[in-house]
């Protein structure tokens, strides 16, 4: 009869090229946000430098945006990634598939970018589209929170992944449902957007005071209890 394998885990070598094909793909995903701004029409005979700035004021935010989210998520999955010592099939779908919609960020970005930010005609701050791009935006968003949290929640619940000696830390408070909330949020503006557009512009601001206000206070806990950040800073 043949024998299951013992040890399904990838280890060794094949942590590191995972970790570094993942890195190489958010790479080049936060480098091709920028190519929007690159093809952006220089200014008109007799127009100040400016005006492409504010002409354009949507692609600049979103890109702004846009690249602080993936850089603060990528931190954390890195973080997460240097203490496993090994990754089941669980953990690398979740990784592909996270992967995957970190690559589409930058063309809906761009979409979105082109139908958000001051207009010409009024200088207010508005969107120009119906909703749908800024719908699939934020669920976009949310999908990346919400898989980040999910391979945060495997490896706690998986210790036999991680690296023997890592210490695991209790983040209490509010902060222990950081992920939730957050993929909640992004989730209800896109929601909003559909309904309003406009409205549902000034919503990012809230994603700030969301982050100060759960930011994780850990503190050590025994050794014995697992435990490791998920792809928003928590534990628990």
């Amino acid at each position: 009869m043949r024998s299951r394998r013992t040890d399904p885990l990838s280890t060794g070598r094949e942590v590191d090229r995972l970790m570094a094909f993942s890195d190489g793909v958010v790479a080049v995903a936060i480098t091709l946000m920028v190519i929007p701004l690159i093809n952006l029409p220089p200014p008109s005979a007799g127009e100040q430098a400016y005006t492409v700035f504010t002409n354009n004021f949507g692609q600049f935010t979103i890109f702004l945006f846009t690249f602080f989210v993936v850089a603060v998520m990528w931190r954390i999955h890195s973080r997460n990634f240097a203490q496993i010592r090994g990754y089941d099939n669980t953990l690398f779908w979740l990784n592909v598939t996270w992967l995957a919609a970190i690559v589409l960020l930058p063309w809906l970005s761009s979409l979105y970018g082109d139908t958000s930010g001051f207009r010409h005609t009024d200088q207010n701050f508005s969107s120009t589209g119906t909703g749908a791009v800024d719908f699939l935006y934020w669920i976009l968003m949310a999908s990346v929170s919400a898989l980040g949290n999910l391979m945060g929640r495997h490896l706690r619940r998986n210790p036999q992944l991680l690296l023997e000696g890592t210490e695991p830390r209790l983040v209490t408070g509010l902060a222990r449902f950081r992920g939730a909330i957050m993929t909640g949020y992004f989730a209800f503006i896109g929601v909003v957007c559909l309904a309003s557009p406009t409205v549902g512009s000034y919503l990012p601001l809230g994603i700030f005071v969301l982050v100060m206000w759960l930011k994780p206070r850990s503190e050590p806990v025994d050794v014995n209890t697992s435990g490791i950040p998920n792809a928003n800073g928590e534990t628990s």
